[in-house]
């Protein structure tokens, strides 16, 4: 590495090039890979929008769904190219939707503990 890319920084940005450090080492220790994702994501100022669906439930309604909830709860614009769609078969029935550690559980998991 190159020694000369340190040396013309001053203080305030070494100390803040410490504080990003740390931040990735504490994300990467305690989230391993998820972590990372995080990270690269708070960097680069961009969101990470994943969707759990259950595997009997149609895509295409899971992800109109979930671009209503984007847009109702957290009031972002999201295309579907920038969605993760990831089928689980241990939710019970319809969706989760997740924007970076937010997330709004619409399944029928939920709303049967709810109704417990």
């Amino acid at each position: 590495m190159n020694k000369d890319i340190f040396d013309n920084l001053n203080k305030e940005q070494l100390n803040e090039l410490l504080k990003t450090l740390k931040l990735y080492k504490d994300l990467t220790k305690k989230l391993w890979n998820r972590g990372k994702q995080l990270f690269k994501s708070i960097i680069s100022w961009e969101s990470i929008y994943n969707v759990e669906y259950f595997s009997g439930a149609s895509k295409d309604e899971s992800l109109e769904e979930a671009i209503k909830v984007y847009k109702k709860v957290f009031w972002d614009d999201v295309s579907v190219e920038n969605i993760n769609l990831l089928e689980k078969e241990s939710l019970q029935w319809w969706i989760k939707v997740f924007k970076d550690d937010n997330l709004v559980d619409l399944s029928f998991k939920k709303a049967s503990e709810i109704l417990k």
